[in-house]
């Protein structure tokens, strides 16, 4: 990765001395893409764990709960969502899923931030690669491994990028959920009583899953500032400035791709 990192750094260099503006960007662009693949530029953050006894699978985590299937010692498995720290639901390299135990699950540190922040051009030329679609003029990508969240405008194949943002996702032991969802609803406050806390501006993409701000106490006191690393419960937390203007900006209906 270092290396891949010094070639990049070495065709900007290039690109800046072959002209600057519009023009100079688009061959940045053109450039960048050509010497790094996708794959190896923008990386999937999957957390993997290790079942560490021979357990049952789950369909719930409540009472009432039945097996519908097992798990054996040693098996790898993805963490797609947990409740409460206590129960995780998970799934295998061969596609079996269900709910497990916490003590039957070996959850790997929290992974450092990737501090490598994307050209505005390469990001756009990522969402537009990936042929996101969304039934608004707005799309939103969340980048875990970078702890950014960016807002683009447009439409499929032609999205730009209109702003960046610093974010916290969700620790290891309570990940933020992947995948494609949509901007659904929203509120000026919130607060559960569980982990006693709450945040403002809340923007939901799925279930309980939220764009938020900054964690704060029954008062409305801030209680932890991290940014630009894993330290949420699993909703993506904002600094007070992003989310207030993220609340205001972002419409119903918008794709949320987090990868």
């Amino acid at each position: 990765m270092k290396w891949k990192f010094m070639q990049l750094v070495t065709i900007l260099c290039f690109v800046v001395l072959m002209g600057s503006g519009a023009q100079g960007q688009s061959r940045m662009a053109d450039a960048l893409g050509a010497a790094l693949d996708w794959d190896d530029l923008v990386k999937p953050s999957t957390v993997w764990a290790s079942i560490t006894d021979d357990t049952a699978a789950y369909d719930a985590y409540g009472s009432g709960r039945r097996q519908i299937g097992s798990f054996s010692a040693g098996e790898r498995v993805e963490i797609v969502r947990d409740y409460n720290y206590q129960w995780y639901f998970v799934r295998s390299d061969g596609g079996k899923e269900g709910w497990v135990p916490v003590d039957k699950l070996a959850i790997p540190d929290d992974p450092e931030t990737n501090m490598q922040e994307l050209p505005p051009e390469l990001a756009e030329d990522y969402v537009n690669m990936r042929g996101l679609i969304s039934k608004t003029d707005q799309l939103v990508w969340v980048d875990i491994d970078r702890q950014l969240a960016h807002v683009f405008v447009g439409q499929e194949g032609s999205w730009s990028l209109v702003r960046t943002m610093l974010c916290s996702t969700g620790k290891n032991s309570s990940p933020t959920l992947r995948g494609v969802y949509e901007i659904a609803e929203r509120g000026e406050w919130f607060f559960t009583e569980r982990f006693g806390q709450g945040a403002e501006n809340w923007v939901q993409y799925s279930g309980a899953y939220l764009f938020h701000s900054l964690p704060m106490d029954r008062q409305r006191t801030i209680v932890d500032y991290t940014l630009g690393k894993r330290s949420s419960a699993g909703c993506i937390r904002l600094s007070m400035e992003d989310s207030r203007w993220f609340y205001s900006f972002i419409k119903r209906g918008s794709t949320v791709f987090v990868y």
